[in-house]
């Protein structure tokens, strides 16, 4: 189909391609006697719009300019590192590429003349710059913030961005996917995460105050724009007489970015992993020890892998990649969450995805349903009379199987009058929190060992197929207070 619409535009291609900024023709100019630098630019549209919009391309293509060339002061190549990096000295010009995807139009020669004055303006005095474009038309800004993140120029990038003032959903869509086409990393990860902020809003899950700016505006524009999930990655957003339709398939590598960097904490190994669980208390109250902070750390280095955050006795224990500002479910950095019962006896692990009720109000690459992957249950046991003792099913994120598990019974030591258990020099002290969780038709196959070796510090020593979050969630199972179980 594409090959079929670009023979219908070469009639006029040698015309529309060959006039600059001041109509002159391309061909018959050479930059070098202008004192001029020459860009050439070349559009291209992106596949995926032949795809999700089809019926659109014959009203988009026309005013798409296949190829055009402008002339610029040769003073930027100097201030301008993007230009730098696609200049060919020996033919002396700069290449440009712009791309052209789901309804996003391609800045045109004029869009480019206004950059490179905004650009000036904004060097002189950046006060003059904010008043100059402060009342231009939104799709002009638009155009030009394309324009300044082709050109690598954060400083005006973050100014346009802040002159926002009509934020919205369908606005937020557009910048996210200009930011992602135009590989500008440090914003469409921005603009992603507020993307995945709003959803979890509307699906009731967000947990934090609303502090970024941002989000403010699109959260009080809520009522502006209509979202609809036709399917679970197909989504329609209509703002007025505009229309959006969108596949989260192009979400879909910035997903995967938050799905690798938690993958380590959910990878199970092959070999023994040798751990540390560290308990901190606060000791600001007299009232009360809580919070409670727990680390996950390697025994050989002493590094933090995971952190973990207690609110109170009863409450859930939140498992984050590193320590947090505020401890909220759900944010960027959140792995998982032990929740338990009011008194301590029964716990669930649950992965970073979000509870199943919320099924069908996050799109696809936006988030997923939530993996249980650990259920402990402790037996009560007020007295005391007898040690602990848990039954366990764990999740084999290998082959998606539930294992059943066995906590290993320790021997009663009639001479000393004490239940004892081996563990292998791990253990420095007598703990009712020792414990050492087997395979069941095999004694000899210890999945996790958890000894402790000093206050507030315990040895976890796991094997495959239990990844580092799954242990790191039954040593804290063991620690978190019990009410029925001693």
């Amino acid at each position: 189909m594409f090959n079929n619409i670009l023979p219908k535009h070469k009639q006029n291609k040698e015309q529309e391609s060959n006039m600059g900024f001041f109509g002159q023709d391309c061909k018959i100019q050479q930059s070098k006697q202008m004192k001029k630098l020459k860009i050439d630019v070349k559009c291209m549209l992106n596949q995926e719009l032949l795809v999700m919009k089809p019926n659109k391309i014959d009203q988009q293509i026309p005013d798409v300019k296949i190829e055009y060339c402008i002339y610029v002061d040769r003073k930027y190549l100097k201030e301008i590192q993007a230009l730098q990096e696609i200049y060919n000295q020996e033919e002396d010009v700069v290449q440009l590429i712009a791309v052209c995807s789901l309804g996003i139009k391609i800045p045109n020669d004029q869009d480019f003349h206004f950059f490179f004055e905004c650009f000036d303006l904004l060097n002189q005095n950046q006060a003059n710059f904010r008043q100059f474009i402060n009342n231009k038309p939104q799709k002009q800004l638009q155009r030009l913030l394309i324009c300044s993140i082709i050109m690598k120029v954060q400083k005006m990038t973050d100014l346009i961005i802040s002159l926002y003032l009509d934020l919205n959903l369908y606005v937020l869509m557009q910048l996210t996917l200009i930011t992602i086409q135009y590989e500008s990393t440090e914003y469409s990860q921005y603009f992603y995460s507020l993307l995945i902020q709003y959803f979890q809003f509307q699906a009731g899950i967000y947990q934090k105050q609303i502090t970024d700016p941002n989000l403010q505006k699109i959260i009080m524009n809520v009522a502006q724009v209509q979202l609809q999930l036709l399917k679970e990655d197909i989504l329609l957003i209509i703002w007025g007489q505009k229309q959006m339709q969108i596949g989260t398939l192009f979400f879909k590598s910035m997903y995967k970015k938050i799905e690798n960097r938690k993958k380590p904490f959910l990878q199970p190994l092959q070999k023994y992993q040798f751990y540390k669980t560290s308990r901190k208390r606060t000791t600001t109250s007299a009232n009360t020890d809580y919070p409670h902070y727990y680390q996950l750390l390697d025994e050989a280095q002493g590094k933090q892998y995971l952190l973990a955050y207690q609110e109170s006795p009863h409450s859930e224990i939140l498992i984050f990649e590193k320590d947090q500002l505020q401890y909220i479910k759900y944010s960027e950095e959140y792995v998982g969450v032990i929740e338990r019962n009011f008194w301590g006896t029964q716990f669930h692990i649950y992965d970073f995805g979000y509870p199943k009720e919320v099924s069908g109000k996050i799109p696809k690459y936006f988030g997923q349903e939530r993996r249980e992957l650990v259920v402990i249950q402790y037996q009560t046991n007020i007295m005391a009379t007898q040690p602990r003792k848990f039954t366990a099913s764990m999740l084999n994120l290998i082959n998606n199987q539930i294992l059943q598990l066995a906590q290993m019974d320790p021997i009663y030591n009639e001479e000393k009058e004490c239940y004892q258990l081996n563990f292998f020099g791990r253990a420095k002290r007598a703990s009712a929190r020792n414990f050492e969780i087997i395979d069941p038709q095999d004694n000899n196959i210890i999945y996790l060992l958890h000894g402790k070796w000093e206050k507030n510090l315990f040895n976890v020593d796991y094997r495959y197929p239990m990844s580092m979050l799954q242990a790191f969630s039954f040593s804290l199972s063991s620690i978190s207070k019990k009410f029925l179980v001693q």
